[in-house]
């Protein structure tokens, strides 16, 4: 008898990954998931118990990657704010499409409705603001920028990249990295320390 083959959760969460970009978390069911990595549903449920139980250990997953990320760009060598940056940047590196980041992103929107989701979601967000603010607090500590509003600075830089993605799908002939970029010289054109070495 032919043993069934054994799934990582990093290659499920890939799947999971893949299907949300494809479909949108209130059109993706388990058969998409499953086609992505080509499983079968029951051997997910096996795995997981429930969609929703598959659904908080991607949250998870998610998570831990944002971690992993920040912690990254903490010991990279480039400037805080170039490093930040990467951060921004690497999370879309993915999307081909502004229809892949839309449906993905949904996850986050539609997933709202649930209180344990949507406790996940407002986790990572805020671990999202702390790891910026203390990249930020980094960059004035190194001379790179000026004293300012940390608080404020993050929260405006955030609410920029999120809009970039918005105004990706109606300028889908640039790339994200162009309006991360752009982001980026607008909102610290003005911070840049110009007593810097």
């Amino acid at each position: 008898m032919v043993r069934p083959r054994e799934f990582q959760d990093e290659a499920i969460f890939d799947g999971v990954y893949r299907a949300l970009c494809k479909k949108g978390y209130g059109q993706v069911a388990l058969t998409d998931i499953t086609h992505e990595m080509h499983i079968s549903p029951a051997a997910l449920m096996k795995r997981f118990g429930s969609k929703k139980n598959m659904f908080l250990a991607y949250s998870d997953y998610v998570i831990e990657l944002t971690r992993q990320a920040f912690h990254e760009a903490s010991l990279s060598d480039q400037p805080r704010i170039d490093a930040l940056k990467a951060v921004f940047k690497h999370s879309t590196s993915r999307m081909s499409h502004p229809v892949e980041l839309a449906n993905h992103t949904s996850f986050y929107l539609e997933s709202t409705a649930d209180p344990d989701l949507l406790e996940k979601t407002q986790y990572r967000l805020r671990l999202i603001d702390e790891f910026t603010r203390q990249m930020l607090n980094q960059a004035i500590t190194n001379n790179e920028i000026i004293p300012c509003d940390i608080a404020s600075l993050s929260r405006v830089l955030q609410a920029a990249i999120s809009g970039a993605m918005l105004i990706w799908i109606k300028e889908s002939n640039r790339s994200l990295d162009e309006l991360f970029d752009e982001c980026f010289d607008v909102i610290f054109a003005s911070l840049t320390n110009s007593d810097k070495p």
